[in-house]
């Protein structure tokens, strides 16, 4: 089978071309290429397909490093088109990409990828709990599930063990949860976040927009833009009345052939 690995501030992916959307790949087998030690390794998969929606040439499927299916990913998507347009499957400025969240529109710029996010819904108030401490938090969707949780400093956002899920309320999540944290206030913000399905990641694209968007709403404002910066690099969110815009970095590091 072959692949590509690429990242988005080092929230990384395995990349596999199904052109002819012939490949389904079972839960088993995205496991095994997502796997660090005895596959490829990577946060998600992206399998590149042909897309349904007219409005859109390629679909992409996302999935989570345990197989599972996820609606969106705002690094995957950066990624995508990258791959995209170093195999000439797309030309820029502008790329239209479907996916389970709908159709995004990806536009290349000169230091990195620009995605139309759609806007950021916000939800009821909730909490997470981690190793007995819980904080609230803000429930917000970007396509997907997320949950803002706003830390006091910089000190005890280090100390935050995310080696396992926090918990959360099922009955506000009933399909999971992506939970952030984060410190500092708009226009600057820091977060680290655990994603459902993977762990803890070196960055969350459709995270950092939820975070902004609490932070701009905390803030006052409605509108406005951010620098969000993760363990794995920066990312800006700006917020519209409209939508949510995501950009950042995008590169392709590897191509090869996976055996199963």
């Amino acid at each position: 089978m072959d692949f590509a690995k690429g990242h988005g501030t080092g929230n990384d992916f395995v990349i596999v071309p199904d052109l002819e959307d012939a490949l389904p790949l079972k839960d088993a087998q995205v496991a095994a290429l997502c796997d660090r030690r005895f596959g490829i390794g990577g946060d998600g998969l992206l399998r590149v397909a042909p897309s349904d929606d007219p409005a859109a040439e390629w679909f992409m499927d996302y999935r989570n490093a345990d197989g599972s299916i996820a609606e969106m990913c705002g690094n995957g998507v950066r990624v995508f088109v990258r791959y995209l347009l170093e195999r000439g499957l797309a030309t820029g400025p502008e790329v239209a990409v479907a996916t389970r969240a709908g159709v995004k529109n990806v536009v290349v710029e000169d230091d990195g990828l620009r995605v139309d996010m759609g806007p950021a819904v916000f939800g009821p108030p909730s909490q997470a709990s981690v190793e007995g401490f819980t904080w609230p938090g803000q429930a917000v969707s970007m396509g997907n599930p997320h949950l803002v949780c706003h830390l006091g400093d910089e000190a005890e956002l280090e100390a935050l063990e995310l080696f396992h899920q926090p918990r959360y309320d099922e009955a506000v999540f009933p399909d999971g949860v992506n939970v952030e944290f984060s410190v500092g206030a708009a226009p600057h913000v820091r977060m680290r976040v655990h994603e459902r399905g993977v762990g803890e990641t070196a960055s969350c694209g459709t995270g950092a927009c939820a975070v902004a968007a609490v932070a701009l709403r905390h803030a006052g404002q409605d509108t406005g833009t951010c620098r969000v910066d993760l363990p794995g690099g920066t990312l800006t969110v700006t917020v519209t009345d409209e939508t949510v815009y995501l950009a950042g970095p995008a590169v392709i590091v590897a191509e090869g052939t996976f055996r199963f």
